[in-house]
């Protein structure tokens, strides 16, 4: 008897194609709000944005004020923050996402000589993983530049970052030493509380990783 043989229309293939790589897009970021690249902005809003007055302010002081020294970089990453947020400002609501998050960039990197927030929310576009490894935001040089520059301010965030890229499931480069000493250190931070929000959420996602919580369950 011949083998029974298997044919998929190459349209077929194709949307199942597109659907992965669209789930894999949304999973890199979970917590990142608004459509995926490519679409629409937001959903139609006829109120005016709350944060309309607020972005404008922000982003004067972002371009002016932190370059002179008379603002922290820190008022970059609230103006950028309000770029990938549920209330848009009005003039930014037809702009896709990745057109919001290009500007957004932009500003962080006003910021990064005098915030590490700033440099931690920029590594984390330009160290993003997308399908397949590909990601427009991705940018390997400047992710390391921005690393160093956490390292050696001494910031808790940057080693965070390092565990966390150590102790996810498909982190095949650590040592299982490694991956336990960071689980422990994560869960130092953790409970010192003195961690900004970014790093806390960051610990709190290690702590309860699988690969850590299974080691909290192994017989000592």
């Amino acid at each position: 008897m011949h083998a029974r043989q298997f044919f998929i229309h190459p349209l077929v293939a194709a949307v199942c194609f597109c659907a992965q790589g669209a789930w894999a897009a949304d999973s890199t970021f979970p917590a990142a709000p608004g459509p995926s690249p490519g679409q629409s902005a937001q959903p139609a809003q006829s109120a005016p944005s709350v944060n309309n007055e607020l972005f404008k302010k922000l982003r004067v002081q972002c371009e002016k004020d932190v370059p002179s020294g008379k603002a922290s970089g820190d008022v970059c990453v609230d103006a950028a923050a309000i770029l990938v947020s549920n209330d848009l400002p009005d003039e930014f609501r037809e702009f896709k996402e990745d057109q919001r998050i290009k500007i957004a960039l932009r500003l962080l990197e006003r910021g990064v000589d005098s915030s590490n927030l700033a440099r931690a929310r920029a590594f984390d576009y330009y160290d993003r993983i997308g399908f397949l490894g590909l990601s427009v935001y991705s940018d390997s040089y400047r992710a390391r530049e921005l690393m160093d520059m956490m390292v050696q301010s001494g910031y808790s965030g940057a080693t965070l970052r390092k565990i966390r890229s150590q102790t996810t499931i498909l982190s095949f480069g650590a040592t299982e030493t490694e991956k336990r000493a960071g689980c422990a250190e994560a869960k130092k931070f953790l409970a010192t509380g003195k961690l900004d929000v970014d790093s806390t959420g960051i610990a709190r996602d290690i702590v309860g990783s699988a690969v850590c919580t299974g080691y909290d369950q192994v017989p000592k």
